[in-house]
């Protein structure tokens, strides 16, 4: 990779990208492992890698077991939550492609995936999807189809987008989401504590005694309510599967239809995965000064058209916050709609993180070393990477 085929912020951040990922990789010892046995090995040998997931300090821990197991890698991520001092450090220390910055807007993301896979990869590891779509939908990157030995999703999304819109059947995707690992300690675990961290980072409000309205409700959402549950909001969930529903029941929360749960609630928060969860006749039943966040995949599960639209005046109240005032009442929207714990915190706790991206690079591995054993659609990963993951996270978590 040449090192001025990026484009970030500014190279100059690297010395704090350094400190950032350094103190990332002192707590992810199951990646660490990997790193060792990966430089070691070369698994990755003379392979081309292009990936859309998040730029942060954790991911830069998971680019260098890349890297060092002798891949080439270009990286974007998604507007809204990538580091910058990361991005110019994984520039700057591993040569890494990166395309991404802070203040990337929706078009320019659509740019830097093209970039990604203007490398010609062998592999992609995604995030929503992004990449699969542009292999689905562009011509010029149609030929990928053909030629990559599989790739990496991982989120719901993602692993939706392909099962329902795209119907992948191209080459073997490995859903990481599908894995209940993910599911449970990355998504439930992970996701939870970090939304919570992300909207206090935000918003610096009291969360006790809070009503909480919380669309969604799978393993994401189910998290996200239980934190805020232990931080003594009331909270409410909103979700339109029965049986996801009666979870919620069971499990003692408040349930109710959307439009019944609004005018009442002190902060709404999005995590479906899916489109426009949020819309303009919703806006008009929230009451002066609820809060409302997204800590789903893609910023338009808030329809930030129709409430720019319905609002007489916005304005930028702190950096994660803009109110919006419609009939009188402010609505404030936190970090412009994009997912809330990575825009306005860290993401996912670096422990957390280190099980995940180790199931990203396992996964990779696979796809690799025995790609013609997977079948040409999306799939879960392997039960024995699954478990193998899981081992690690014994041996390091508990039984150390």
């Amino acid at each position: 990779m040449q090192r001025n085929n990026f484009n970030i912020a500014n190279i100059e951040l690297a010395e704090s990208g350094r400190k950032r990922i350094y103190w990332a990789k002192k707590n992810m010892p199951i990646m660490n492992s990997i790193i060792e046995r990966f430089e070691k090995e070369q698994p990755l040998k003379g392979l081309k890698i292009a990936i859309c997931l998040h730029v942060e300090a954790k991911t830069g821990v998971w680019l260098e077991a890349l890297t060092k197991g002798g891949a080439e890698v270009a990286i974007t991520g998604s507007p809204g939550s990538t580091q910058d001092e990361t991005a110019a450090a994984l520039v700057a220390d591993y040569g890494v492609g990166v395309f991404s910055h802070r203040k990337e807007t929706f078009e320019d993301h659509v740019s830097y995936c093209k970039d990604v896979l203007d490398i010609g990869p062998d592999i992609i590891a995604d995030n929503g999807a992004d990449l699969h779509e542009l292999l689905f939908t562009n011509t010029k990157y149609a030929p990928l189809k053909n030629s990559l030995l599989g790739a990496t999703e991982e989120t719901t999304t993602g692993a939706n987008r392909l099962r329902e819109d795209f119907k992948s059947h191209s080459f073997s995707t490995l859903i990481i989401n599908d894995t209940q690992a993910k599911r449970i300690i990355e998504n439930r675990f992970g996701v939870g504590s970090s939304v919570v961290d992300g909207i206090m980072r935000a918003t610096n409000v009291m969360l006790h005694g809070k009503k909480v309205v919380v669309i969604g409700y799978g393993y994401c959402g189910s998290g996200t309510a239980q934190r805020l549950r232990g931080m003594g909001a009331h909270v409410t969930v909103v979700e339109t599967n029965p049986l996801a529903k009666l979870e919620a029941h069971m499990e003692g929360f408040y349930t109710a239809a959307l439009e019944e749960a609004l005018p009442t609630a002190d902060i709404v928060i999005t995590i479906t995965g899916r489109d426009n969860v949020l819309r303009g006749e919703h806006f008009k039943l929230m009451s002066d000064n609820t809060i409302i966040a997204n800590a789903g995949h893609f910023q338009r599960e808030i329809n930030i058209n129709e409430l720019t639209a319905l609002s007489s005046s916005t304005n930028e109240i702190r950096e994660h916050v803009t109110a919006y005032t419609i009939n009188g009442n402010e609505i404030f929207l936190l970090s412009n709609a994009n997912l809330v714990n990575l825009s306005a915190g860290d993401g996912n706790p670096i422990e957390i993180m280190d099980l995940g991206l180790a199931l990203q690079t396992l996964s990779i591995e696979r796809i690799a070393k025995s790609a013609n054993t997977l079948t040409n659609e999306p799939q879960p990963v392997p039960y024995d990477i699954e478990m193998e993951v899981a081992r690690l996270a014994v041996k390091y978590w508990i039984n150390h």
